[in-house]
């Protein structure tokens, strides 16, 4: 009797290991797991509780033998009933009678079992860190108790290593759909290089110098006004690259806060601040062999630069809480629209730092002056626009000399922004009369204007930024216009403005 009894218990310990080989989830694994208890070893009820750090909560993931609704009801505080108490002590607790004061029956299964059972639960621990609790409910009858909860240690201890396993696994599967989504979207159908179309010779210019610096290692700096496309310029050097095959990974350095900057670009390791609960990569270990791009790194905090500077002379990063380096292989192309020669004179920037990021400068030159090459712009964009609201707007020759004469401020960003409204609100031929008041403000500013015409064309125009900004909620324009809705109605007739309904 001994003996089938010693077998059955290597049984179990072998059917359980061999989950362990099959590289499933924490909770697959669990489920093959409790049914391994019933087929081997005769656990007619189990169940595996987790802790939730957020909800402060142990909370059944897995069992077998129990209801839905039993399940439901297996919620414990940290120290609450027996499964809390083992979960906070880390002891193992074995009840001969379960009918005792201190079990609080929360599931409900008590009241179908036949009194016969002992109830047995012990911690579930990954190193010295308890992660939940195995329990079970088993007849025991000749054999031992004591050497049950003996194997039951050891099969928390397996699932513990399940535990381990799983989450090192789901850790990296969410790691590796970072890169893969960053890389597909890189490389994706809508990656446009509408930003540097062009015919002028500052376009040419400035292909030219692309295709120079793309084969080289070196840092690259691209300055030049918000709009201007220095993101796909970036992309360019990156896709011209020997490295265009492994990440182009982009931070914006304005973005992030400062607190957690750090732990974006370098990582962490597990308990480096609270909420760390497992190590995580940054941007500079997930780039590596390729190319990291740091926009707006005029943002870019005086605590982090000397470990930027670090990373340019010394190619090795330390992760948040880490203690050792880590070698990194990167192309560093970073952007900015200050004057960072500006920013070391007064101290905001470090010059070593500068002058290492800008070994190769590129200045990105503002629309306003590369107006020849607005045309090709605009057909480039009527063409996308044309096709994504499936609409067939067509500028006049007017037209495209009133877009020529505006400065853009915003450069290609806003002539964008622009043609893909102008497409989403208007059809056909678009005329002089249907562009907004405000791209004539520009033009012959001391010319007197037909006041009545003007007032009408400003008012229209403040009536449709007020219903876009609102998305088409009548009540909520009328109450940024300054008028009642009755008023905001009248008006819509009036300008036969187009109200969208989503």
């Amino acid at each position: 009797m001994e003996k089938k009894l010693e077998v059955g218990i290597l049984s179990v310990v072998n059917q359980t290991a061999r989950i362990l080989s099959k590289s499933l989830s924490f909770e697959d694994g669990a489920e093959e797991f409790l049914k391994i208890l019933y087929s081997f070893w005769d656990v007619p009820h189990s169940y595996v509780a987790l802790y939730n750090r957020e909800a402060k909560i142990l909370r059944i993931v897995k069992s077998f033998g129990l209801s839905k609704e039993e399940v439901e009801k297996g919620v414990f505080k940290k120290g609450e009933g027996i499964i809390g108490k083992v979960y906070k002590s880390g002891i193992p607790v074995v009840l001969s009678d379960i009918h005792i004061s201190y079990y609080l029956n929360k599931t409900g299964l008590r009241d179908r079992l036949s009194g016969r059972e002992t109830f047995v639960a012990v911690p579930i621990k990954v190193g010295e860190e308890i992660v939940g609790v195995l329990a079970f409910f088993k007849d025991f009858k000749k054999e031992s108790v004591e050497e049950g909860v003996k194997l039951a240690l050891i099969l928390a201890t397996m699932l513990g290593m399940l535990y381990k396993l799983s989450q090192r696994m789901e850790q990296e599967k969410r790691e590796w759909e970072e890169e893969k989504r960053m890389l597909t979207e890189a490389l994706s159908e809508n990656f446009r290089i509408e930003g540097i179309i062009g015919v002028s010779p500052a376009i040419r210019q400035l292909g030219e110098l692309i295709r120079k610096v793309a084969h080289t290692d070196i840092t690259v700096l691209i300055t030049g006004e918000s709009g201007t496309g220095k993101s796909l310029i970036a992309k360019a050097i990156h896709y011209a690259s020997p490295r265009k095959d492994k990440p182009l990974i982009t931070v914006n350095c304005s973005a992030i806060p400062e607190s957690l900057l750090e732990a974006e670009l370098f990582g962490y390791e597990k308990g480096a601040f609270t909420g760390a609960y497992s190590s995580r990569r940054g941007k500079f270990e997930l780039a590596n062999g390729g190319s990291i791009f740091l926009d707006e790194i005029g943002d870019l905090p005086l605590s982090l630069q000397p470990k930027l500077l670090r990373v340019i002379q010394d190619k090795e990063i330390e992760k948040l809480g880490g203690e050792k380096t880590i070698k990194v292989d990167v192309r560093i192309i970073s952007a900015t629209n200050k004057d960072l020669k500006e920013m070391v004179e007064k101290g905001e920037f470090r010059e070593d730092l500068f002058y290492r990021i800008s070994v190769f400068p590129i200045h990105v030159p503002p629309l306003r002056e590369r107006k020849e090459d607005i045309p090709l712009l605009v057909e480039h964009f009527l063409k996308v626009f044309n096709q994504r609201y499936k609409k067939n707007v067509r500028l006049s020759q007017r037209v495209l000399e009133v877009l020529m004469d505006y400065p853009w401020y915003g450069n290609v960003r806003e002539l964008e922004n622009f043609m893909e409204r102008l497409v989403i609100l208007k059809d056909g031929l678009i005329s002089e009369k249907d562009l907004p008041t405000y791209l004539f403000l520009e033009l012959g500013k001391d010319k007197p204007k037909n006041l009545p015409g003007f007032i009408e064309a400003t008012e229209k125009e403040e009536i449709i930024r007020a219903l876009e900004k609102t998305g088409y909620v009548k009540s909520r324009a009328a109450k940024l216009l300054g008028l009642t809705l009755r008023q905001l109605d009248y008006r819509i007739r009036k300008y036969n403005i187009e109200v969208k309904r989503f």
